[in-house]
């Protein structure tokens, strides 16, 4: 046993011995310290009881108590995965702003849009930022790329009264707080991946006066000291995006946004300005009932999206797996549908799909939540950055990235609603350029959307037996769990808030404070399941029809599913029910391009042991890779795998580098030649 692997056991030890964690904060502080000293491969041994002294950590400190907010948790990520993540949520390159300006001109929407650099507002806006400075609750709902973040970012600084935004995603945060930065624009952001003096001088700048507009997610609200920043200012504006999901269930569930109305009630009840992207009438009626709006303006800002176009590609019967992937081919070949996004319906497709693509010469990456962190950061750097120019993701790429100029979305797998489908479509042509939305769709997606539904089905008898695990763990008392990792259990939860069994409220560490009302009233609860099954089964048939129905302008199918009756106005071509799909050519069956990278599956060949040898000449590429990124994280060269991978297979020519998977024409370009250097000098592997 490693001396450092010791230390960990006799913390963990007495740990579990109910020793105070105050006694133990300076040597978990030594232990992070030799963490993150550690090689790779003494680190990946140690990692095991490592891991169970995190979780330990982070352990509540008695049945149905908060956590002792002593009781930290131990940072097993290196430096690098630390960049990685940051990166992904869009916090790497946040700045203070060189000079900040406080506007003090007129208030109308005109004099504060000229003031932004703008000289005209899009549909909705003006009508959007003139209710907000005029006091009166607002309910906006605009298309992926239609402006709501500047419906609140306008009448924020206007006055200096303060502006809440509370959007769910780090990244989506980011890039709006990097765009007021830049412009000097009094902001701030709060989030639990900037670093803790970076969320004090916020809380500063919200006390002093000095911030006219505050980011956060709706976690943060069970922060005492974050609260009692804001009640120490007069509210101007509460904007909260992404508001669909006070009414989303399962995987999109987060209950603290169903207790913004209590954070609402704390801040003096401001008013209130919630924007979606994809609410149909009935979503839209209860994010009003849920943030108890009051006589809401609502504003539908058009859902057209004029410059793209929207084509339905059916493939059925012998051959139509092989078919669809040439068509998918077929369609990134041609230069002007790149740069490129395709969505994948699982992971196993991701990768299948990314290497086949790399196969043919395509600067494809893949990207979906099992990689590692480094790996997605890396994937996602690649192609933001225009080093590669497609990308194969599942649902779980898209949100808060803000990539203007991409050409064409591909679905690979038809989505589970017309909402999911039309925001990932959105992100096509947001620079207001031609883009194509193109879905490929196959009878067994059906079949897996079916099977997805009747999988998730919640029952009365489920959210019994859940209620009645948080009563046996609750022991009568108030509760904190940890937000449920399940998509049953989510469901669960959101069918015993909604029939008011649990009480839920924010706990601090993305936890919730449960507590039990009183016994599941079935009958509700019976009402309730079969409402979330109702609709669960509604998205399905929706989407069914769009792909299965050849006869209606698809523009108009999208339209009407959102309650939009203006006539579409594509300002090129519309969809293959409207024109002929003549842009894309014959397909052809697929052959590897000469001289293109092999199909190589990078994880499993990083999986595997490599020799002493092969560790030396990794352990060389990683210094390497050190040296050539300088001052930028290490990812943005290229990810640990694929530094495992040319250390195992010890490429010695260019083309022979070029088949590892993750190598590009930009990194052969950029680095191709040192790396080859690095290799040459290493001992062979006996």
């Amino acid at each position: 046993m490693s001396p450092f692997t010791e230390a960990a056991a006799e913390i963990l030890a007495r740990f579990e011995a109910g020793e105070d964690p105050a006694s133990l904060s300076e040597r978990l502080t030594d232990l992070r310290a030799a963490w993150k000293a550690l090689p790779d491969d003494d680190r990946e041994r140690a990692r095991p009881i490592v891991s169970r002294l995190a979780a330990r950590t982070r352990r509540p400190s008695g049945h149905g108590s908060r956590p002792d907010p002593r009781q930290t948790a131990l940072q097993l990520e290196s430096d690098e995965q630390v960049a990685a993540r940051r990166a992904l949520q869009g916090l790497a390159d946040l700045a203070e702003p060189v000079h900040e300006r406080f506007y003090e001109g007129p208030t109308d929407p005109d004099s504060l849009l000229a003031y932004f650099g703008h000289t005209s507002f899009r549909p909705g806006q003006r009508e959007a930022v003139e209710a907000a400075l005029s006091g009166r609750d607002t309910l906006l709902i605009m298309p992926t790329g239609g402006g709501k973040s500047l419906a609140y970012s306008i009448p924020g600084i206007a006055t200096d009264r303060l502006t809440v935004v509370v959007s769910p995603l780090i990244a989506l945060m980011s890039d709006q707080y990097r765009r007021l930065l830049e412009g000097g624009h009094p902001a701030v952001m709060l989030a639990s991946g900037l670093a803790e003096d970076h969320n004090l001088g916020a809380l500063r700048a919200i006390r002093d006066g000095r911030a006219r507009i505050v980011f956060s997610s709706p976690e943060r609200f069970a922060s005492r000291s974050f609260v009692e920043a804001l009640s120490s200012r007069e509210i101007a504006l509460f904007a909260v995006d992404e508001a669909h999901c006070v009414s989303d269930w399962g995987h999109d569930f987060r209950p603290d946004y169903l207790r913004l109305h209590g954070a609402l009630e704390q801040l003096g009840n401001p008013p209130v300005m919630a924007c979606t992207a994809t609410a149909t009438r009935e979503v839209a009626a209860e994010i009003a009932q849920r943030l108890h709006l009051r006589d809401p303006l609502v504003i539908q800002g058009g859902f057209d999206r004029p410059n793209l176009s929207f084509d339905v590609l059916p493939f059925d019967g012998s051959g139509s797996v092989e078919r669809k992937f040439a068509t998918l081919a077929t369609i990134l070949r041609m230069e002007e549908n790149r740069p490129a996004i395709v969505y994948a319906g699982t992971r196993k497709d991701v990768d299948a799909v990314s290497q086949r693509l790399r196969s043919l010469g395509l600067d494809a990456v893949g990207y979906h939540a099992g990689m590692a962190p480094d790996e997605r950061a890396s994937a996602q750097h690649r192609f933001l950055s225009d080093e590669g120019d497609v990308i194969v993701a599942t649902n779980a790429f898209g949100m808060g990235i803000d990539k203007p100029n991409v050409r064409s979305v591909v679905h690979y797998a038809t989505p589970p609603s017309i909402a999911a489908y039309y925001q990932e479509a959105g992100r096509a042509g947001r620079d207001g350029l031609p883009a194509r939305a193109v879905l490929l769709a196959m009878r067994a997606d059906l079949g897996r959307l079916i099977r997805f539904n009747q999988n998730r089905s919640t029952t009365v008898d489920s959210v019994a037996a859940f209620v009645q695990r948080l009563r046996r763990l609750s022991g009568g008392e108030p509760l904190t769990i940890d937000s449920p990792r399940d998509d049953g259990d989510r469901t669960a939860l959101a069918v015993a808030e909604r029939a008011g069994t649990v009480q839920l409220a924010p706990a601090g560490g993305a936890r919730l404070a449960v507590t039990l009302t009183g016994e599941l009233d079935r009958a509700r609860a019976h009402q309730i399941c079969q409402f979330a099954k109702d609709r669960g089964w509604e998205a399905y048939h929706a989407i069914e029809r769009f792909v299965s129905n050849h006869e209606v302008c698809r523009r108009r199918q999208i339209l009407d599913h959102f309650g939009d009756e203006a006539a579409g106005a594509a300002t090129g071509r519309c969809c293959d029910v409207c024109d002929p799909v003549s842009w894309l050519p014959a397909i052809d069956p697929i052959k590897p391009a000469a001289g293109a990278r092999k199909t190589r599956n990078a994880g499993q060949v990083a999986a595997a042991d490599l020799s002493p040898e092969d560790n030396q000449l990794l352990e060389a590429l990683k210094q390497w890779r050190k040296a050539a990124a300088g001052d930028k994280p290490a990812y943005v060269i290229a990810a640990n795998s694929v530094l495992e991978t040319i250390a195992r297979v010890r490429p010695k020519t260019p083309d022979a580098l070029h088949e590892v998977s993750g190598v590009g024409a930009v990194f052969m370009e950029r680095h191709a030649d040192a790396v080859l250097e690095v290799v040459g000098r290493a001992p062979e592997s006996a």
